[in-house]
């Protein structure tokens, strides 16, 4: 949903990724095209309606035009996919936006009655650029099958998900049989960069190698392909854009790039059809300096400003100043107060059940702190009253709370596998990095209730792939409840968002039958009614986790600049400013 490059949170422009900045990007690579004589398609791979206030203005407003797909179709679009989080809001607001959209809606591997004009495939037929009969092409797209899981308070009984891969197959041979020379697959998931176990969500690997998909976008991870973040990848060629010897692209997210697949078709006089010869894949970014198109900013502008009316408004008064600068080197007031909102909301729903009896605890994972966003991608919101577009930052996804329950050991299973965030660090290293680039920030939960130490000397308990190292004893220690080390069978009740509870961030530390509540809880309204308590400093202050003593040990933490501001708040790390980061990033020296 960036239409335009704003941050809502804070109010202003960031002069920043947008579709309005990427619309001359994409006008100028459709002249390229046209000068070269070749056929161009413009491709949308979904998470298109969701993603910053402006989208959930949008979904609880029914405004038509709505300004993103009026946006599409003013730049032409030939055909769309569908993401996760398009269903964030409800089969309603999205069928009613999908109704707007002159292009084609793919999605291949969903079946619903109440997204009518949704197509499983497409054919779109073009004329052949070199004179003769015209050129059909084949669109299909997925979304993970884990999407039924992760919107079920959405799509429980209204929508049906299958396996990818099954879906995409069947789809890519109907449109064969239509008459397509050439199938491109929309997949709304990831390149995935180890073994994701049993429930894999990032199979474009997979994807690429159907025979009947000639090339892939990608998408999901907001990672970028070609490109340096699968520089590491097996079976990725990075340089060229290509895995399985197939064209593959992945242009990150909020419009911060172009992907431009080229695909060179054959005519076969043997076999009197049209087959691939060469094919490659690009990223293209706008340049530095580059202006939004004045177009689509006044597509956006009614709506755009109505959102910042609605987000000015007071919801509740902060008593104590939060930030997330340092949330990935000690628990943060951020997570505490995420993590406080959500037991309380848990408590209530609870109360009077068998349920109740348990010993309640919340998982917060660590929102805002930089990584692939970069180094403005951090809260502080100062004590005073909090207006909803504070809220906006703190949760930026439409998340509800639900509660599993879990006994210690799967807990301390837990606990390791968010422990991989971090480096194993060495005595008398220089300058190691404090975080594993591959892990991102909002992946790391704290569990309240517990306390627990995290030796980060010791090599993790599990590999990336989530599977045991043998001989390696873990990180976590002195696993406490109520000052009582938590036994394995101990059970125990723990808020969480639906979002992790569905296995949202490649792992799921308990089974379907451990979600014991499910409903519509929305976290920013628990947040709001945990704010008008009588009393927050008490969750605000909680600190479930530290790192253990080691001497001669530091390490390298990225912050913001503005996190130089507030280093009494670490000062048993002994931080030491380390200069910035190409990317703008403020680099720390940490003493453990």
């Amino acid at each position: 949903m960036q239409l335009i490059g704003y941050d809502y949170a804070r109010d202003r422009p960031t002069g920043g990724d947008s579709l309005a900045r990427l619309a001359p990007v994409i006008r100028h690579a459709r002249q390229e095209a046209t000068g070269q004589g070749a056929l161009c398609l413009l491709l949308d791979n979904g998470d298109t309606l969701q993603g910053n206030p402006l989208g959930l203005y949008l979904a609880r407003h029914a405004i038509d035009p709505h300004p993103m797909i009026a946006a599409m179709n003013a730049l032409g679009y030939d055909a769309v996919g569908l993401g996760n989080h398009d269903f964030d809001h409800g089969i309603a607001p999205l069928a009613q936006m999908l109704a707007q959209n002159a292009a084609p809606v793919v999605c291949s591997n969903l079946t619903t009655d109440h997204l009518p004009g949704l197509a499983q495939h497409c054919v779109l037929e073009r004329a052949c650029p070199s004179g003769g009969p015209p050129l059909r092409i084949g669109i299909v797209s997925a979304v993970p099958e884990q999407t039924a899981i992760w919107n079920r308070h959405q799509l429980d009984g209204l929508v049906h998900v299958a396996p990818a891969l099954k879906a995409l197959e069947a789809a890519a041979a109907r449109a064969r049989d239509a008459g397509a020379v050439v199938v491109i697959a929309l997949a709304h998931m990831g390149i995935a960069q180890w073994d994701e176990g049993t429930d894999p969500q990032n199979q474009v690997a997979e994807v690429a190698a159907l025979p009947g998909v000639d090339a892939v976008i990608a998408g999901h991870t907001h990672l970028r392909f070609p490109g340096d973040d699968h520089a590491d990848t097996p079976g990725a060629d990075h340089t060229r854009g290509l895995i399985d010897g197939k064209p593959v692209v992945m242009p990150g997210n909020g419009g911060s790039d172009l992907g431009v697949i080229d695909l060179d078709l054959i005519w076969s006089e043997d076999t009197a059809r049209w087959r691939v010869g060469a094919a490659k894949s690009a990223l293209r970014h706008p340049p530095k300096d580059a202006d939004e198109d004045d177009a689509l900013v006044g597509l956006a502008e009614p709506a755009h400003e109505a959102t910042r009316r609605e987000l000015s408004g007071s919801v509740a008064r902060l008593n104590t100043p939060v930030h997330s600068y340092f949330t990935l080197a000690k628990p943060s007031s951020v997570t505490a107060l995420l993590a406080a909102a959500k037991r309380a909301a848990i408590k209530q729903i609870v109360a009077g059940t068998e349920l109740a009896h348990l010993p309640l605890l919340a998982a917060a994972a660590s929102p805002a702190t930089g990584g692939f966003d970069g180094p403005e991608n951090y809260i502080s919101l100062p004590a005073g009253q909090l207006q909803r577009r504070h809220l906006a930052g703190l949760i930026p996804y439409a998340n509800h709370v639900w509660a599993v329950r879990a006994t210690g050991a799967r807990i301390a299973g837990w606990l390791e596998r968010s422990a991989l965030l971090f480096n194993q660090l060495q005595p008398g290293a220089p300058d190691q990095m404090l975080i594993n680039p591959h892990v991102p920030g909002f992946r790391y939960d704290t569990i309240y209730g517990l306390s627990y130490i995290i030796d980060l000397t010791q090599p993790a308990r599990f590999d990336n792939n989530g599977h045991p190292v043998e001989g390696a004893t873990g990180r976590i220690s002195s696993l406490m409840y109520n000052s009582a080390p938590v036994a394995p069978e101990q059970e125990f009740l723990v808020a969480v968002t639906d979002h992790r509870a569905g296995g949202g961030g490649t792992f799921r530390p308990f089974d379907d039958v451990d979600i014991v509540v499910r409903g519509d809880a929305p976290l920013d309204q628990a947040l709001i009614a945990y704010l008008h308590t009588a009393d927050t400093a008490a969750g605000l202050a909680e600190r479930p986790w530290r790192f253990a003593p080691a001497p001669g040990v530091s390490a390298l933490l990225q912050t913001a600049p503005d996190a130089l501001d507030h280093l009494e708040d670490i000062a048993e790390f002994r931080a030491e400013p380390c200069g910035r980061t190409a990317d703008g990033f403020s680099l720390l020296r940490l003493h453990f």
